[in-house]
């Protein structure tokens, strides 16, 4: 369990770090280049790693699975985000958000982060008074439900477990409510969303920062790195590797040779 005192210094930390919004983050993933960070999503396989995430002398790291649905995966980065903020020292150890938990502790604060990120108290309480016109908790049905997934881009069992922490809804309507939405979800989200469920579906997205294609780049034209280098890494961010970048008159050979590699 977490304190009492510990979830208030979690949630002022989620708060302090969180952009401005009148209620949820619709690109989550934002947050990363508004604060330096280096953000890297893939897809390696559903049955794969979840997240990553280190902070290294260099700045901080996050590495997301976009071959997880994109509510899992935006909770992912988000978990990835408090590690970062509330146990990491620079060149600490790597966070891997697997089911191979070393300290559970925390991975519970790193889950309690990234619900206060994606989910805060106020903005959850707004939302749901002006748009939903929802003010008890009998009030909240299943569509109320996939309005918030929506508009905080978050998974519905999420949204079930800060409307029970939020003391909106008591455990056995959190029940009641899972029960209704089992298999029905999507349905409901398609409807308040306009046939927009890409949520629940992997986004399958490649994304790294763009200054390691610049470094890349400039290596390259400068005979630092073989081409090999150059095209592997092209390779990994589907990039074309004849059509951005200029011709080397050097083969690899004659590259190793002239940085003394060979």
């Amino acid at each position: 369990m977490i304190s009492g005192m510990r979830k208030r210094v979690i949630e002022r930390t989620a708060r302090e770090c969180r952009p401005q919004a009148t209620y949820g983050l619709h690109d989550p993933f934002c947050l990363a280049r508004e604060k330096g960070w280096y953000l890297f999503r893939y897809p390696i396989g559903e049955d794969k790693t979840l997240g990553l995430s280190q902070n290294r002398s260099e700045g901080k790291v996050i590495f997301t699975n976009s071959s997880a649905l994109l509510c899992r995966e935006i909770f992912t980065f988000a978990h990835e985000v408090g590690h970062l903020l509330l146990h990491t020292q620079p060149n600490s150890k790597v966070f891997k958000d697997d089911k191979m938990f070393v300290n559970q502790e925390q991975e519970r604060e790193a889950d309690y982060f990234a619900s206060c990120l994606l989910l805060p108290r106020d903005n959850l309480r707004n939302y749901l008074e002006d748009y939903c016109q929802v003010f008890q908790g009998k009030d909240i049905d299943a569509l109320t439900i996939a309005m918030v997934m929506h508009e905080f881009r978050v998974s519905s069992q999420t949204v079930l477990i800060a409307l029970r922490d939020y003391k909106h809804i008591t455990s056995k309507e959190e029940q009641e409510l899972a029960k209704m939405l089992e298999g029905n979800v999507n349905k409901y989200l398609r409807a308040v969303s306009q046939s927009d469920d890409t949520l629940l579906k992997p986004s399958n997205v490649i994304r790294y920062p763009e200054e390691f294609l610049k470094i890349i780049r400039d290596n390259y034209k400068n005979n630092k790195i073989p081409k090999k280098v150059a095209e592997n890494f092209c390779a990994f961010s589907m990039t074309d590797f004849n059509s951005i970048f200029p011709h080397n008159h050097l083969d690899d050979e004659e590259t190793f040779r002239k940085v003394g590699l060979t």
